[in-house]
């Protein structure tokens, strides 16, 4: 079981609402990078991709730690290396980036994800609690954590922060 609290938080701007889940990482932005961009490293908490990757191009991402998962198309729109990400993934085009800014030490990570709706929060946000604590797991050559730990544990919180959005 986790020993650890959700922390994300969704924000309403013009865009409509956006989820944000923080980590903060004791590694330098450019290694938390490679974990979060390089398959070698993806493979191990995450999913694998195929194709050239390039700002405007179309890779095929598939999240290996879901059983039977199928690959998505994954559009990259913003790649500014060491820094920040943004692409649009899956038939539903889900808007999903992080960035790094890396203090003291610390590589601070900001994943987010753009949301239709309210309603979504309740499994979103657990999901990537749990995909963050993965890669920081298989960086830390740690077990995995259980998806059970997280969902439904944490959709309440999620459902609360997107009922009433910063």
């Amino acid at each position: 079981m986790t020993l650890r609290w959700p922390n994300g938080r969704v924000i309403r701007d013009s865009d409509g609402l956006e989820l944000i889940v923080e980590r903060a990482i004791e590694a330098p932005a450019s290694e938390v990078w490679e974990w979060l961009t390089a398959p070698s490293r993806l493979s191990q908490w995450i999913g694998s991709w195929e194709g050239e990757p390039a700002v405007g191009g179309t890779l095929s991402f598939t999240m290996s730690a879901e059983q039977g998962a199928a690959p998505e198309p994954l559009t990259v729109l913003i790649c500014d290396p060491g820094v920040h990400f943004l692409c649009d993934m899956g038939e539903n085009r889900w808007r999903i980036g992080f960035s790094l800014t890396e203090v003291q030490g610390l590589t601070l990570v900001f994943f987010t994800q753009r949301m239709a709706g309210a309603e979504q929060a309740g499994s979103i946000g657990p999901g990537w609690e749990y995909y963050l604590d993965r890669m920081i797991a298989a960086r830390s050559s740690l077990p995995l954590p259980v998806w059970a730990d997280y969902y439904p544990a944490f959709s309440r919180y999620y459902a609360r922060v997107a009922a009433t959005p910063s």
